[in-house]
């Protein structure tokens, strides 16, 4: 310090081309000889300002890789523009569709001072076929960064490599034969059995008169491969030919019909005894010769009551015919032709007795249904004249 008192001397700062926060240079006067330290200034600081601009906030974008097979590892590439001065944490959400085990949720990928990193995401194979699928890894907002807005997701595909299992083929088989009013059963298989439960179409007929509700139904084969339906039958009084009851597999969605044993049949059983039909003996009553004519067919209306099982209806012809004679029969329940009966009369049997059950009709009576060797070829009927 000259005479003068005062001094000035600098201390030089150097220029960079880093954002930093600002500074300062300060100076103190230490202890010496020959001066004491002012107590109340003895140190000064001068601020030093910083003159760079920050740098720009990384902008986070990622890409995906090739499509990879079940069982493969996803790849995919997060970028920071421009790259950060030191190693920047991204937030990641990672999702899946498609069953292909991958660890869904969100996980933190590190980018280098570079610029980029290559993360991967596991899938898992399986025996299962099933539709391709895809993994996704999308940005999720964090600091010290931005998403990219126009590549702020990526997917890549997975491919299943399991082959479809085949098509089922179905058959039908039908169990033991039933009596009138028993219900026949039947047993649907699928071969291979399916992944999951298979609806079948089958279509359903009958012969005879069994009630059976015939038409198109839909039958659920479960993963097990088979299943047992039934069909009804209704049992009634009337005696009629044996039937049956058929089921056929119809064409449907997710199976092939099978060529072998695409329909069966169950048998049906008529459990009801065929109407009584008794020759009387010769007629007391000495007839006369038909001669060149024909006879004339008569059937009598007898009395009965509503509580009787049967009644007997007399058939008989009005002279003596010169050869047999076939007459065909029917009941009649209320205005409703019943089973056929056959008679054949003869210059020997010129009349017979049948036998008809009595059921809830009001109105019951027996008519000629054919009789080609009578005079009277128009409708001949009998009816009962009841007591009650």
């Amino acid at each position: 310090i000259p005479t003068s008192g005062s001094a000035t001397f600098t201390v030089a700062t150097a220029d960079d081309q880093a954002d930093e926060p600002d500074g300062s240079v300060s100076v103190a006067v230490s202890a010496g000889s020959g001066y004491t330290v002012s107590s109340s200034h003895g140190s000064a600081t001068v601020a030093v300002a910083d003159d760079d601009d920050p740098p720009p906030t990384p902008v986070v974008s990622v890409s995906g890789g090739s499509a990879v097979t079940e069982g493969g590892s996803a790849s995919f590439t997060l970028t920071a523009s421009p790259a950060p001065a030191a190693g920047l944490d991204v937030a990641v959400t990672v999702s899946a569709s498609g069953d292909y085990g991958v660890t869904a949720g969100s996980r933190t990928v590190t980018v280098p001072a570079s610029g980029s990193v290559t993360f991967t995401v596991a899938t898992t194979g399986d025996q299962t076929d099933e539709p391709d699928g895809s993994v996704t890894a999308a940005v999720s907002a964090g600091s010290g960064y931005t998403v990219s807005s126009s590549q702020g997701s990526a997917t890549v595909a997975v491919a299943d490599d399991d082959d479809p299992p085949p098509t089922p083929v179905v058959s039908v088989s039908g169990g033991s034969a039933v009596i009138e009013g028993g219900s026949a059963s039947f047993t649907l298989t699928a071969s291979p059995a399916p992944a999951a439960p298979l609806s079948v179409t089958v279509s359903v007929s009958s012969s005879g008169d069994y009630g059976v509700a015939a038409g198109s139904r839909t039958v659920t084969v479960p993963a097990s491969g088979s299943v047992t339906f039934t069909v009804a039958t209704t049992g009634d009084q009337a005696d009629e030919p044996d039937g049956s009851v058929s089921v056929a597999v119809s064409a449907g969605s997710g199976y092939t019909v099978s060529s072998s044993q695409g329909s069966a049949t169950v048998a049906v059983t008529d459990d009801d005894d065929p109407p009584v039909v008794e020759q009387d003996e010769p007629d007391e009553v000495v007839l006369a010769a038909c001669g060149d004519r024909k006879p004339t067919l008569l059937i009598d209306s007898p009395e009965a009551s509503r509580g009787d099982a049967t009644v007997d209806f007399e058939v008989s012809v009005d002279c003596i015919p010169g050869g047999s004679l076939i007459i065909l029969l029917a009941p009649v329940r209320d205005g409703l032709l019943g089973q056929n009966i056959l008679v054949v009369l003869s210059p020997e049997k010129t009349s017979a007795t049948v036998t008809v059950a009595v059921g809830s009709e009001t109105q019951l009576g027996l008519t000629r249904v054919w009789a080609p060797g009578v005079a009277n070829r128009d409708e001949t009927t009998g009816n009962v004249d009841y007591t009650d």
